[in-house]
């Protein structure tokens, strides 16, 4: 009877190994006598020396200490606040290398958890632009790593604030702004419990500015701070201030007090109007190429009149770009984007195309018995992915295709396991909407089987 394993690590402990290969949450993976040794910031190709942090069942995870050999793919981080910010954790990986182990994490992660054997992968689409890609930022109040006020990003591995001047991802307007917030909420404002801002430049033109405070604020409060803000940086063209009372750390508002301007984006021929907290992808450019390759997988234009459900809606974003000559039949939740996917649907004269209201798991037991029956669904869950019940009624549902758009690729690869036997993976390709950081987007295709 073989002995069982025993880890070998304490917390604490100084490793010396060689780092191998890159995993999903950007973490290097190396081994120190046949054990797996998880190493914060580091890159393959490196030898580094770290410090045990936890010891797992089956592995160890561990910080960086000290970079004993660089790697050839190696480079020098561009961001003045790289080390410190918790936002860019492989822009010192060179980009060409970043897209082959995205690539190779979306492979693994369906032959592993998904059990495809040799996953029928296309080769990974980049982004259009590695930096200044984001048409959206979350900037979170709180206190310095020496105890002052601030405003800006994360610490790597703290809820210490990184007073973030020249973030790469970002546009100039949107640090001017973050610039701009800082200065008034430190002064003349310095009595609102600022929380979050969110900073919004769609590729439609304008900047739609959100601050997040916690209890205190009030429409005139609002309707200062918009006027002040707008004195400072003349562009921004929309403004809310929004309460969050729920301690959890999510830069959402639970109740706007003050809200004026719009917020508009633009996919491809698809204009769409949406709420400031809308979800909508922050890499617009890239988000195209990814809607583009869904609506490939789908070839509606080769069925006679196609029925496609938009499963996970949202404001009608990829079921108005993807059914331009379809009935589509969209899902949706939340009350505020079911009303703005309407809308859009009416501004693009879209007659063909409705929204049912609901969680995806109630509205599915409506449409699987009583129709229309889809030809095709796309899916585009939040990182959680489907759950076995969505799973079961899309199995009901039968579509000839199934159109799977995934941020998570371990939770794609367990979906696809689910979906099986009903439908089987035909295609997978990664999508790479976030340069300089380990998460990737994939459009898959599923065929009934």
């Amino acid at each position: 009877m073989a002995k069982p394993f025993v880890n070998p690590f304490v917390s604490g402990q100084f490793l010396e190994l060689r780092v191998d290969a890159l995993v999903s949450d950007g973490r290097g993976l190396g081994r120190h006598d046949g054990v797996v040794v998880l190493v914060e910031d580091a890159l393959p190709g490196q030898l580094v020396r770290a410090r045990v942090a936890a010891v797992r069942k089956s592995l160890a995870e561990a910080a960086l200490v000290e970079v004993l050999e660089r790697s050839p793919d190696e480079q020098e981080p561009p961001c003045p606040h790289a080390g410190r910010c918790g936002g860019c954790s492989w822009q010192s990986l060179a980009y060409g290398r970043q897209l082959a182990w995205k690539e190779r994490i979306v492979h693994d992660a369906l032959e592993r958890v998904g059990k495809v054997a040799c996953p029928p992968m296309l080769p990974i689409l980049p982004s259009p632009s590695e930096w200044g890609y984001r048409n959206k930022m979350e900037f979170a109040f709180g206190v310095s790593g020496d105890g002052g006020k601030a405003l800006g990003l994360r610490e790597r591995g703290s809820r210490n604030i990184v007073g973030v001047t020249g973030c790469l991802l970002q546009r100039p307007l949107t640090m001017r702004v973050l610039e701009a917030v800082r200065m008034l909420s430190n002064g003349a404002f310095h009595d609102l419990d600022g929380r979050f801002l969110v900073v919004r430049e769609p590729n439609a033109g304008g900047c739609f500015v959100e601050l997040i405070v916690g209890a205190g604020g009030s429409l005139e409060a609002g309707e200062r701070f918009a006027e002040a803000l707008r004195a400072e940086t003349p562009e921004v063209t929309g403004f809310a201030l929004s309460e969050r009372l729920a301690p959890s750390d999510v830069a959402y508002g639970e109740r706007a007090l003050y809200a004026d301007g719009r917020l508009e984006e633009r996919i491809g021929d698809v204009r769409l109007q949406m709420g400031h907290n809308a979800f909508f992808q922050v890499n617009t450019p890239a988000a195209e190429l990814l809607y583009a390759e869904a609506a490939r997988f789908a070839a509606l234009e080769e069925l006679p009149d196609p029925v496609l459900w938009d499963v996970y809606g949202g404001v009608g974003s990829i079921g108005l770009y993807m059914g331009r000559n379809a009935r589509v039949v969209g899902i949706e939740e939340m009350p505020g984007a079911v009303r703005y996917a309407r809308g859009n649907a009416k501004a693009l004269g879209r007659k063909a195309y409705k929204v049912e209201q609901g969680d995806a798991k109630s509205v599915l037991g409506r449409l699987v018995k009583l129709g229309p029956k889809p030809d095709v669904v796309v899916v585009d869950p939040p990182r959680a992915g489907i759950d076995a019940k969505v799973a079961q009624q899309l199995a009901e549902a039968a579509p000839l295709r199934l159109i799977y758009v995934s941020c998570n690729p371990a939770t794609l690869a367990r979906d696809v396991a689910r979906l099986a036997p009903a439908f089987r993976l035909k295609a997978a390709r990664p999508v790479d909407l976030f340069p300089q950081t380990p998460h990737v987007e994939t459009v898959a295709l599923l065929e009934r089987a």
